[in-house]
């Protein structure tokens, strides 16, 4: 069962916060809080309408 929409933007916005205090890649903190594979997804989706920069940033990485 996917995650809440307002648990998915908290998620989402502590990822984005973690990043910025230059915790590591983006992909990494997110898997840090172990979701679903769906749940990932959802997170990265949120995390890459907010900071549109970071979805460039973890393809270049790839």
């Amino acid at each position: 069962m996917a995650l809440a929409d307002y648990k998915i933007r908290i998620l989402g916005n502590a990822c984005i916060t973690r990043y910025t205090k230059g915790e590591g890649d983006i992909t990494v903190i997110v898997d840090s809080y172990n979701p679903s594979a769906d749940d990932k997804e959802l997170i990265l989706d949120y995390i890459y309408i907010k900071r549109p920069e970071l979805k460039v940033e973890s393809e270049v990485r790839q």
